[in-house]
């Protein structure tokens, strides 16, 4: 699930415009293991006009037809057999993400969305550290060295997340599953 933010806002380039939130920014990809309090995923930053599926996928429909499809993607990592939960953003890889539809059971939809709750609890996690908010004045002049200083930036954040996790879970261990 992507995390967006404005993390880089001195850069007026068009691809780095967050249509959502009204301003430049960056999104990163996280994803937390669903029975364990480990951090599995993270990948950024991309332009936030970047849509969850195709960086999901690695390309966008066009990057699709030229075959220029980024293997270091998420769907790529998924083990066949597996699954991830995300948002409606997601509906259009039903083989690898399990999103809410109509005709689930009731106890289905209520776990997919504690599933979903705890994404977001870590994401606001994340957000409390303001290292997606705020401008991010830090490095040389140019995209590259101010992106991988973001980027360095944002990892340490989620490090630092991870580590709190282990000591604060989320949500309560029974044996190795988890009371949601």
């Amino acid at each position: 699930m992507p995390l967006y933010g404005r993390g880089v806002r001195s850069f007026p380039l068009n691809s780095l415009v967050d249509f959502k939130k009204g301003g430049a920014g960056l999104k990163y990809e996280v994803a937390l293991s669903i029975h364990t309090n480990e951090i599995i995923w993270i990948r950024g930053p991309l332009p936030a006009s970047v849509h969850d599926i195709s960086m999901f996928r690695g390309c966008t429909a066009e990057q699709k037809k030229q075959k220029k499809i980024d293997k270091n993607a998420f769907i790529f990592h998924i083990p066949p057999g597996k699954k991830g939960v995300g948002d409606s953003g997601y509906s259009g890889e039903p083989s690898k993400i399990i999103t809410t539809r109509k005709g689930q059971s009731v106890e289905l939809k209520k776990w997919l969305g504690r599933v979903k709750s705890r994404q977001e609890t870590f994401f606001s996690r994340v957000k409390s550290f303001n290292v997606m908010k705020n401008r991010f004045r830090h490095g040389k002049r140019g995209t590259k060295d101010k992106m991988n200083r973001h980027k360095l930036c944002f990892e340490s954040v989620v490090v630092l997340l991870a580590y709190d996790i282990e000591i604060n879970p989320l949500f309560e261990e029974v044996g190795k599953r988890f009371l949601y």
